[in-house]
């Protein structure tokens, strides 16, 4: 995979030289190729497949006029027409009075994605097989399993940033995974459960593993029960439902959203925007992070930096064209969605700073009153990120009374403003987790409402 990594940045700094020919003042390319194999079991249906995705897009600038195109080849005079086409996109576009010019170089690489043979080599035959055998086991041990749902996705990618001043750099990496949801029912209850194994690389022993408490989640269900009146109380949020409430937090710190006058945090650098108990990093270092490459989608190295200290703020998150804007260095936080998309500030991995190594069944010891907040979390798309309304939905909540779990609940809301909720962080557990935005920890929340 370093070959292909190698050979895209080769690809980009030859179409680059012919790019320097168009009429341009810069030029950027950004190269991905990615193979994946993606199976599904939905109950008795089972599909797989595989495939390989490639793509350029090629931003330039011609005084402070910026065109983007893209393409889905790797093909060299591809790629050049489509340079010309960005370029024909350029002029015709308005000034934009906030561009300076694309990235300069920066030195001071640190980091690197995760690359697996192990992984990488994987079959989809035997991948196929341990679904089928995991799934055989919960229908032999589960009669009432009603439906489940497994689903795989393995990748392996490469990609690379070259410009016109400098940059020439790339990463590549695995990933694997996976996701299961089954329901079960008996004497007419039906109990949900579900879980998430993510890793840049695949372990057979966890991934056999991890069906296990979604299987638990689910017969737990069986006996949930109405919660019995809506009540004030204190809320245990395990790390999978955490991720899923996160983000209003990765986009207020957004340097864009703050110059765009989109952002809660605008003016409140080293101001207080959560508990004390609250220190959290941005991580593009860290190790089994899915976010964690050598530089980010302009090139420039990633790095740890403080985003939360204590409950004060400490930065805002750039990637260079909100950096030259207030004539700052770029925090390496360029992220794009894919090959067809332009670099926007975004977070990389999160990471939270436990204040104690005390498990989820510890925090609940602490608890007179509240919810555990398990797994899938519904309706966090609705959180609104400036005024902070909330009001999200768990399926696997346990109802806690006097530091013991009594027992479990059907479907209970959760509702706060979510920048109060931020201030009322009292604990974060030591029990940390990878998930998609980063290596997450359960936290208590006091004095939120349950209904």
């Amino acid at each position: 995979m370093e070959d292909r990594m190698n050979e895209l940045i080769s690809l980009g700094e030859r179409v680059i030289e012919k790019v320097k020919g168009l009429g341009v003042d810069d030029a950027e390319l950004y190269l991905a190729w990615g193979e994946t194999t993606n199976i599904r079991l939905i109950t008795n249906y089972i599909t797989a497949r595989s495939g390989t995705e490639v793509g350029v897009g090629v931003r330039v600038a011609i005084g402070k006029k910026v065109g983007f195109s893209s393409i889905s080849s790797i093909d060299e005079e591809s790629i050049v027409n489509t340079a010309r086409m960005a370029v024909k996109i350029a002029r015709v576009k308005k000034e934009d009075p906030n561009f300076t010019h694309l990235p300069d170089p920066v030195g001071g690489f640190s980091a690197k994605a995760v690359f697996d043979d192990n992984t990488h080599m994987l079959d989809m035959g035997a991948l196929s097989l341990s679904i089928q055998s995991i799934v055989g086991g919960i229908r032999r041990d589960i009669p009432g399993v009603r439906k489940i749902d497994f689903f795989i996705i393995k990748g392996s990618y490469a990609f690379a940033v070259v410009n016109s001043r400098g940059i020439s750099t790339g990463d590549y990496g695995t990933v694997f995974l996976s996701w299961i949801e089954l329901d079960i029912k008996k004497n007419g209850n039906i109990g949900k459960g579900s879980n998430l194994y993510i890793s840049r690389s695949y372990r057979e022993d966890k991934f056999l593993e991890f069906p296990k408490t979604a299987i638990t989640m689910a017969r737990e269900g069986l006996e949930a029960r109405r919660m019995k009146e809506v009540f004030e109380g204190d809320a245990v949020i395990d790390p999978i439902a955490l991720d899923s409430i996160i983000w209003p937090l990765s986009y207020n710190v957004s340097a864009l959203n703050v110059q765009e006058g989109r952002s809660r945090f605008i003016g409140m650098l080293d101001k207080d925007v959560a508990s004390e108990n609250l220190t959290i990093y941005d991580d593009g270092t860290l190790k089994e992070g899915l976010a964690t490459h050598r530089c980010d989608d302009e090139g420039i190295p990633m790095y740890k930096k403080t985003l939360v200290e204590r409950g004060v703020l400490k930065t805002y998150l750039y990637d260079t064209y909100t950096a030259y804007r207030e004539n700052r260095q770029s925090t390496g936080n360029a992220r794009r969605r894919d090959y067809k998309s332009q670099p926007r500030p975004g977070t990389t991995n999160l990471v939270m700073e436990p204040t104690t190594n005390r498990n989820i069944d510890d925090l609940v010891g602490e608890i007179d009153r509240g919810v555990l907040l398990r797994g899938e979390i519904m309706g966090s798309h609705l959180i609104d990120p400036i005024k902070g309304t909330m009001a999200v939905t768990c399926l696997n909540a346990l109802y806690i009374e006097d530091g013991e779990i009594k027992y479990p609940l059907k479907a209970v809301a959760m509702s706060d403003n979510y920048f109060d909720f931020l201030r009322k962080i009292d604990i974060v557990g030591g029990e940390t987790r990878i998930t998609p935005n980063g290596r997450l920890a359960p936290i208590v929340v006091r004095k939120v409402h349950f209904s």
